[in-house]
């Protein structure tokens, strides 16, 4: 009875030491879990504000980056998708390039890669493009400087309808200034002229009487030296 109570001590400590033993081999050997790959930085940086649409976006990660595994998707705020093509790896960055956009406001990136431990990974960054200055309206009608005359516009009539023949277009504003301003002109000069002419005719009659006077003069000096 005692040598059977000793076999089946001996073969329980057996069947607990034998699993102990090969679960500490593996302990030993296995090796250590691969760490997630993370986001380190993006191009544009998240939350950026931007004045325009990049053309290329670009993400880096922790560890190098697969061509097979690695998804990167762009949405503008109307919620269309604006890549052009499929992203680009090389090395820890994937660059996905974008169609060109000019719509103002947030930009969602979003990514899906595989870690080192085969693990997805997947997040999200963001950029904001500002709205374009407004410039102002064509159609605006600029204001008159004051003491300027507006230009001269033509009556309106029925569309197609043809101009009578025979009769003359009245004048507009601009040209009867301006021949106004002509016939002052030549008024101006006619009297500028008729004052030179008068004056010169003056001259000449002072100097006649001064030729005359000394004349009259000297015969008298003669007269009274003989």
């Amino acid at each position: 009875m005692r040598i059977r109570h000793s076999r089946a001590a001996r073969t329980a400590v057996r069947s607990l030491l034998l699993p102990l033993a090969v679960g500490g081999l593996l302990a030993v050997s296995a090796p250590p879990a691969a760490a997630h790959t993370e986001l380190n930085g993006s191009d544009p940086a998240n939350d950026a504000v931007l004045d325009a649409v990049p053309r290329t976006v670009t993400l880096t990660f922790s560890d190098p980056m697969s061509q097979a595994y690695a998804q990167l998707a762009v949405t503008g705020p109307d919620g269309a998708a604006l890549g052009d093509g499929a992203p680009a790896v090389a090395g820890r960055e994937v660059t996905l390039s974008l169609k060109e956009a000019r719509t103002a406001g947030r930009y969602t990136v979003g990514y899906r890669v595989v870690s080192a431990d085969g693990h997805p990974v997947s997040g999200t960054s963001a950029f904001t493009v500002r709205p374009a200055p407004t410039a102002p309206s064509a159609a605006a009608t600029p204001a008159t400087p004051s003491g300027t005359i507006p230009p001269a516009t033509t009556p309106s009539g029925p569309a197609g309808s043809p101009r009578p023949t025979g009769t003359s277009a009245s004048p507009s504003p601009t040209a009867s200034l301006s021949r106004t301003a002509v016939a002052s002109g030549e008024r101006a000069v006619t009297s500028l002229k008729a004052i030179g002419i008068g004056f010169g005719i003056g001259l000449v009659g002072m100097a006649t009487a001064m030729v005359v006077t000394i004349r009259r003069r000297r015969r008298s000096a003669d007269d009274a030296g003989r």
